[in-house]
């Protein structure tokens, strides 16, 4: 872990911003438009008025909310005008406002606070950051302020609820970052190294709440909160590799998983989501906006991540790259835009995890709350038949029940599939248990199927986050019949619970944390109850694995994996699954066509990714994976394919552009590379030109809407080519356009391209607008060498 701080470094260092000004002085697209947006702000000028303070601020209820906000905001955005333009009256401006907030407000509250300080983390430690490290007027008495008032204000703020109860992922998540930034500005060693704890290991919002083909918690949830989750998670992540600490590289590069699966679904590839969910919600389908384009396409968090694993690692993220060809950059957002990165950090250590086997004797047996008749459990072939009575464990103070149990010192876990439950009453249940004591009563935390087909989980006496009503809950699962995968898993003093429909594919549903007194040993197992007084349940579970089992259940033969997802990148397909339980290896098989009959790639797989470099780029490949044990093979996963492709390089750059009516400073917005500017034509019709300065063989060019209104968006066109800017030829008509949504990018082939100097779109009518028409970008490509 990281014992020494770099400032600034929450997230970006000192490196960063060198970089970043070398290109807004050089003009360098697209950052120099991006930063004009930022000097065009009005919270980024240092005749700033500010909003505040006030010594409470509070959200849900809001109270002085939104002065805080916008000073926020000034503080980030005055940081980084001082830092481009060396001018101390923005750092003085910056430090105004960030010092008389820091030195007047005692207080943050309301049921959301946590929310509020994860948005605008950024904001205020990143600024605070930039001043303290980057301007001489800044003082350590400054730093001395600010950091108090983090640490007696804001940090708490982020964490209201107690020590690990957060809300579900992205509420989590954004406490998690709010966190984990002050604690570096504060140069908290304590406080950081609970914060990487806590991102990988808490398995409703950190990284852990994910699955193996990258989804998140709240991706069947909307598109917003999604991306919400990503960003807290990406932004942490930047700051702590900012600290030399690398958690992008955590459970397969989990991040880039989900930042490909998030580009995925909102590029409208088809995609089949898998049930996941949180500890709000558990979610069988995903019936949410896919084709999202809001916070400007995603662009903070997936540059940060195209950033940390293509430039930095060397991986290729084809749907992130994707969405990227129209993203807009925006006076936030071109701070995390990089075109290179040779920047290190080191994995932290492995994380305390508890690990299974199969259990198939030693368990002891008792029965609680008065359950009557005594109970038993019984293994055989494979399966676990638990006789139980009682007649409830879930509501008020209930806790009769029978538990099949080991007692386990240190982290542990079980794992089980309810395979049924007898039908003694619809609410008769079956599951795992964890209690802290064989008292009637005790702590514990139970996860189970009902007979009437609905998954129940519950929490007594340990601290939930919601309470007692937010832990207790009953909800539908994947699955026709009372049978569905549960498990427990106790790290420290934090029992999480999850529901899954295979085995692997584990959605934190309900976590709870053990108050003092905290005890070594807990007590881990199978439980049944009737729900009927005096009669016995019998109940199956098989696949039943525990920390310090025996081992000694037979290998059977794993499911095929739920999920496949290929990739199109370049000279490569990246492919990733959803895992088998149970699975020791996987082998990749691809055909050429739909169907068709497959070869073997690549055998003995040990992890659930594997990267294809054996294709020719612009041929479509169809993939299916095997998962493999002692017992044997799995049927073939649902299939998936991909085209790999060679991305073409757009020329329109270090030219001239002009446009019909002469205004050379207008047309240029249509090739900076940022579809967050628009040319915007006083006319139903007009050309646009870019002069590349040398003759180039274009091969395709692309259109991308405004984001304005549709009406204005062009409609017939010819793509023309010029030697000499006066002589044009036409190499490609269109007519009868329509852009289905903003920023949408059109791609048109040249079935004959030439080698021209000058390339010009002439527009002849747009779709209906009679004053303007406009567009936000043009790319000019061609293939160049690999």
């Amino acid at each position: 872990m990281v014992r020494a701080f770099t400032h600034p470094g929450a997230p970006l260092t000192l490196s960063d911003l060198q970089t970043l000004k070398a290109y807004v002085d050089q003009g360098k697209e697209p950052w120099k438009s991006a930063y004009n947006m930022l000097a065009n702000d009005g919270t980024a000028h240092f005749t700033y008025l500010m909003s505040g303070p006030f010594a409470k601020v509070s959200r849900a209820p809001d109270e002085h909310l939104w002065p805080w906000r916008k000073d926020m905001g000034a503080i980030w955005n005055l940081s980084r005008m001082w830092y481009f333009t060396q001018d101390e009256r923005y750092a003085k401006k910056a430090r105004e406002v960030l010092l008389a907030w820091a030195s007047t407000q005692t207080e943050f509250s309301g049921r959301e606070s946590m929310l509020d300080l994860g948005d605008y983390a950024l904001q205020v430690v990143g600024g605070a950051d930039i001043l303290r490290s980057t301007w001489p007027g800044w003082t350590e008495a400054d730093t001395a302020i600010v950091k108090k008032y983090f640490k007696d204000v804001l940090m708490p703020a982020s964490n209201p609820y107690g020590d690990s109860s957060y809300g579900a992922a992205n509420k989590g998540a954004l406490a998690l970052t709010a966190l984990g930034l002050m604690a570096i500005y504060n140069d908290d060693i304590e406080a950081l190294d609970k914060v990487v704890y806590q991102a990988r290991t808490l398995a409703h919002i950190g990284l852990r709440n994910s699955n193996d083909i990258g989804m998140l918690g709240d991706y069947l949830r909307d598109q917003g909160h999604s991306y919400g989750q990503l960003k807290s998670l990406t932004m942490l992540a930047e700051a702590l590799w900012s600290q030399g600490i690398d958690i992008y590289s955590d459970f397969d590069n989990r991040l880039l998983a989900a930042g490909e699966y998030f580009a995925r679904v909102n590029e409208l590839v088809p995609t089949t989501a898998l049930p996941f969910g949180t500890t709000d919600r558990y979610y069988l389908t995903d019936v949410t906006n896919r084709g999202w384009n809001g916070a400007n396409g995603g662009n903070i968090a997936l540059n940060q991540i195209y950033d940390a694993y293509v430039l930095r690692k060397g991986l290729q993220a084809p749907f992130i790259a994707q969405r990227r060809l129209w993203m807009p950059v925006d006076g936030t957002s071109f701070m995390f835009l990089k075109d290179s990165d040779t920047s290190k950090a080191t994995p932290p250590p492995v994380l305390p995890i508890p690990s299974t086997t199969s259990i198939t004797s030693g368990f002891s047996n008792a029965d609680f709350g008065g359950a009557t008749p005594a109970s038993m459990a019984t293994y055989a072939n494979g399966k676990w038949t638990v006789q139980g009575a009682g007649n409830d464990i879930f509501w008020g103070a209930q806790d009769a029940c029978h538990f099949t149990y080991k007692a386990i010192t240190g982290n542990a876990a079980i794992i089980a599939k309810v395979e049924s439950v007898q039908n003694t009453n619809p609410a008769a249940v079956a599951g795992v248990m964890m209690r802290t004591s064989l008292e009637t009563g005790a702590p514990r935390a139970l996860m189970a199927v009902a007979n009437n087909g609905l998954a129940k989980q519950s929490m007594p006496k340990l601290a939930v986050y919601g309470g007692t009503n937010y832990g207790t809950k009953a909800f539908n699962i994947a699955s026709s019949t009372p049978s569905y995968w549960v498990k427990l898993e106790r790290i420290g003093n934090i029992i999480t619970g999850y529901v899954s429909p295979d085995g692997t594919n584990w959605a934190a549903t309900d976590v709870g944390r053990i108050d003092a007194p905290v005890p070594e040993t807990i007590y881990v197992g199978l439980v049944v109850a009737s729900a009927s007084w005096g009669t016995q349940n019998n109940s199956t579970f098989s696949n039943v694995q525990i920390t310090g089992g025996d081992g000694g259940a037979p290998s059977v033969i794993p499911a095929a994996p739920a999920m496949l997802l290929a990739s199109p990148g370049d000279g490569a397909v990246p492919l990733r699954w959803q895992a088998s339980f149970g699975a020791a290896s996987y082998t990749v098989k691809r055909s050429a066509f739909s169907g068709g009959p497959t070869t073997t790639i690549a055998s003995g797989v040990t992890g659930s990714s594997y990267t294809d470099k054996s294709v020719i780029n612009g041929t479509t490949y169809y993939y299916t994976v095997t998962a493999t044990n002692a017992a044997g093979t799995s049927d073939n996963s649902p299939a998936d394919s991909a085209t790999p492709q060679h991305p073409m390089v757009n020329l329109a750059t270090g030219g001239a552009a002009n446009d019909s009516a002469n205004n050379a400073a207008n047309a240029r917005s249509a090739f900076d590379q940022n579809s967050g500017t628009e040319w915007f034509h006083p006319g139903v019709s007009g050309w646009l030109q870019y002069d590349l300065g040398h003759t180039e063989r274009v091969q395709r060019y692309t259109v991308t809407s405004a984001n304005d209104r549709d009406p204005r968006d062009p409609k017939d066109w010819q793509f023309q080519g010029s030697t000499d800017g006066s002589t044009w030829a036409t190499l490609d008509t269109q007519s009868n356009q329509v852009f289905a949504t903003r920023l949408k990018l059109k791609t048109y082939t040249i079935a004959s391209p030439g080698s021209y100097r000058y390339y010009r779109l002439n527009i002849t009518a747009n779709n209906g607008d009679s004053t303007f028409t406009d567009l936000a970008e043009i790319g000019l490509f061609a293939s160049k060498p690999q």
